[in-house]
């Protein structure tokens, strides 16, 4: 697992960071080939591509929209082997897939824990840090039955600051 670093001059030692920054593309590019080396998966500059075009974003593009950028710089890549490549970076644990019903499947190169804000106007999908939703040090997951959660996440839906000024709508004057 990567380690994580407080943005510089953000936490002195009586305060805790408010945002973790993910480990730089770069490391993250070294982590991917040792991860391939001690998995036996070959290096192929498909796959590097592809995690270069998804660390670049911060948007939690769709396949298509990776398969948009990757073709651009290898045009001879077909959809298949993007759609390939995304599901080996995530059984090597270099990037999630973000699902949620009624939508596409997207892809997040972050791996800092996080949770997500969903406008459901735009579609628009934003990182958000733990410490947005207030109490998730205290949640718990529940079961019925055996079995073990992975993961806990929150998905908060809502309209996005780009598209609040036009769920507004348009203001009225009192001039009657």
């Amino acid at each position: 697992m990567a380690i994580l670093a407080a943005p510089a001059g953000a936490a002195s030692s009586n305060q805790q960071p408010r945002n973790l920054i993910p480990p730089s593309q770069r490391e993250r590019l070294a982590e991917f080939e040792r991860r391939c080396a001690e998995a036996g998966v070959p290096l192929t500059s498909q796959r590097r591509t592809v995690l270069e075009s998804l660390l670049e974003r911060s948007d939690h593009p769709t396949v298509d929209q990776i398969y948009q950028t990757v073709v651009g710089r290898l045009p001879e890549v077909s959809r298949a082997t993007v759609y390939r490549s995304l599901e080996t970076l995530s059984d090597l644990g270099l990037l999630k897939r973000v699902e949620h019903p009624g939508s596409a499947v997207r892809f997040d190169g972050n791996m800092a824990p996080h949770h997500h804000f969903l406008c459901t106007r735009c579609g628009a999908m934003e990182d958000l840090s733990l410490e947005s939703v207030r109490g998730h040090d205290e949640l718990v997951f529940v079961g019925p039955g055996p079995g073990a959660a992975e993961e806990l996440a929150i998905l908060v839906r809502g309209t996005c600051y780009r598209c609040a000024p036009q769920a507004a709508g348009p203001t009225s004057s009192a001039t009657d």
